[in-house]
């Protein structure tokens, strides 16, 4: 609230229209290397989540693929809860994607979020009432490992990231965003 009021207190002083111009609002720069086939949705789940990653481009995969199964056109008439070991990144990033997938927000509190150890998402259309699960295809567990429950007395399911190069890892992202549906995701 200060700078405004700075701001509107320099434009009655005489030469303050030159001094002070109004600047086009920029969206934070993403750490991305944009390939000339990636589709749209891809760039926008990137300008959300700030990299690309297997995990939120496997969010937004499930979320896209609940609103086709619902017939849903997302933002306002869908509903969204899952279930999933989300509690830290890279897990997490899978929040993320569903949210880009979708339209559902945590501040619109159309998506919800509870800790289990397995991954299930349902996705209501709330104009017609139809809802889906969906849950990942070994495949995509394969793919991406820390999504698996963990084993049991396991220490914890680390970024996998890490270990990758980043090359490595946009390559993963880029072959989950191009698989079918079906190597990606069940929908019961």
């Amino acid at each position: 609230m200060v700078p405004v009021l700075i701001l509107l207190s320099c434009l009655g002083q005489p030469g303050a229209e030159a001094s002070v111009q109004p600047t086009a609002l920029e969206l934070p720069k993403p750490h991305f290397h944009q390939q000339p086939g990636d589709p749209a949705w891809l760039v926008q789940t990137v300008q959300i989540h700030g990299h690309l990653g297997p995990v939120v481009v496997a969010g937004a995969r499930f979320g896209m693929a609940g609103l086709r199964s619902v017939g849903a056109q997302g933002f306002f008439d869908v509903e969204v809860s899952c279930e999933g070991p989300f509690a830290r990144p890279p897990q997490s990033c899978f929040l993320d994607g569903l949210q880009v997938g979708t339209g559902a927000t945590l501040g619109k509190q159309s998506i919800h979020w509870k800790p289990a150890d397995h991954v299930s998402v349902r996705v209501k259309n709330t104009r017609t009432g139809k809802t889906v699960e969906l849950r990942p295809t070994a495949r995509l567990l394969e793919l991406v490992a820390f999504l698996r429950p963990p084993a049991k007395n396991a220490k914890t399911n680390e970024d996998d990231h890490e270990h990758k190069s980043e090359a490595a890892v946009e390559a993963l992202s880029r072959k989950i965003a191009a698989m079918p549906d079906a190597e990606i995701v069940v929908v019961q």
